[in-house]
């Protein structure tokens, strides 16, 4: 490890048996691994998920980069995944299950400063829309292609209900009281039929079992989560599910994006699905999202995920007003929800359901 004094790496351990200690590493590379030949030692336990050789730090330009090594069990910023990835001051930094917070460096060079004011600019451009938000341009296409308008198709004609989005080859996950609404038009008309319709194509999947999970109770929050089981497998590809880790991980300001089928804007018959974008902006209980994203009617189930495209919760529901004409619409506040991947996780584990 070459040293230098503007190359400071501050870590500061937040769980296990070396929680609480700070650490400082100086120089343009610092390896972190379990292995007792890196320049950063993590824990060795019989149970641990950290990589004899999980990561390299390397000092670039002024800013410090971390780089996965290939790691088993992923090194993650703010809750996402990463290959590589710029490591800020209040970062949360995790390889396996050993977390580490990222510090301030004793010394600021220059280039740093410079870094910071255009890091600044860009927050201003972003904010005011001159900045593509480019990195959920990818995930999003990759969901858009396996997240699909849940309709019921009746004596009336077509109605749509929710959002669902695929999570094995036959079963989308959508929220328990889209799924519940769907069994009611069921029940009340001997001719209906509930139906997965996929964005942007001419898919139409029949829906042949509802499965809601057993703890969730009408007009509640808790496990609002559903699968739908379908009579053939769907065209789009299963999305990965973030595990309760991950979510747990996840901090305020982190970018969140949801895509679904605002009903005021879906044509039944040609459902295209809607991109939107917000930050997190608190977690409670490590299974209940609340976040600005704009939600509207329709737009329950639809998958919440992070800009790796892993999905971390399914949108649950929003402040809503009605109207004088009687239409439901956002009330404006942006207090929104969404439920953890943990409800899903839970019915694709134990089977333990409510069978339509």
């Amino acid at each position: 490890m070459r040293f230098g004094r503007s190359a400071a790496l501050r870590l500061r351990f937040l769980n296990g048996p070396e929680r609480g200690r700070v650490v400082v590493r100086r120089g343009s590379e610092c390896r972190i691994g379990r292995s007792r030949d890196n320049d950063l030692t993590l824990p060795d336990r019989q149970d641990a998920q950290a990589g004899a050789h999980h990561a390299v730090a390397r000092h670039e330009r002024g800013q410090w980069w971390i780089h996965d090594l290939g790691s088993m069990n992923g090194t993650f910023v703010n809750g996402v995944r990463v290959t590589r990835a710029p490591l800020r001051a209040g970062d949360r930094l995790a390889f396996g299950d050993v977390e580490c917070a990222v510090g301030r460096s004793d010394a600021i060079p220059v280039t740093a400063i410079v870094v910071a004011v255009a890091a600044a600019a860009l927050v201003v451009a972003y904010a005011l829309g001159t900045v593509s938000r480019a990195p959920f341009e990818k995930p999003a296409a990759v969901v858009a292609a396996s997240t699909y308008l849940i309709a019921v198709d009746g004596s009336a004609g077509r109605q749509a209900i929710g959002t669902a989005f695929v999570v094995q080859p036959t079963l989308v996950a959508t929220n328990a009281h889209v799924a519940d609404t769907l069994r009611a038009f069921m029940t009340a008309d001997a001719n209906a039929s509930g139906v997965a319709l996929r964005s942007d194509s001419d898919e139409r999947v029949k829906i042949v079992e509802v499965l809601v999970h057993p703890r969730w109770r009408r007009g509640s929050l808790e496990d609002d989560a559903a699968l739908l089981r379908l009579e053939r497998p769907a065209a789009g590809a299963p999305l990965t599910l973030a595990d309760r880790a991950t979510v747990a991980a996840l901090r305020r300001g982190v970018p969140l994006a949801t895509f679904g089928f605002p009903t005021a804007a879906t044509d039944v018959n040609h459902p295209r699905g809607r991109l939107t974008l917000d930050v997190m902006g608190d977690l409670r209980d490590g299974r209940y999202l609340a976040t600005g994203l704009a939600i509207a009617p329709g737009m329950s189930g639809s998958p919440i995920f992070v800009a790796s495209g892993i999905v971390v919760g399914l949108v649950a529901g929003g402040d809503f007003v009605v109207a004088p004409d009687k239409s439901v619409r956002p009330s404006g506040t942006g207090v929104n929800w969404g439920v953890s991947t943990a409800a899903v996780h839970d019915l694709l584990r134990d089977g333990t359901t409510a069978r339509h």
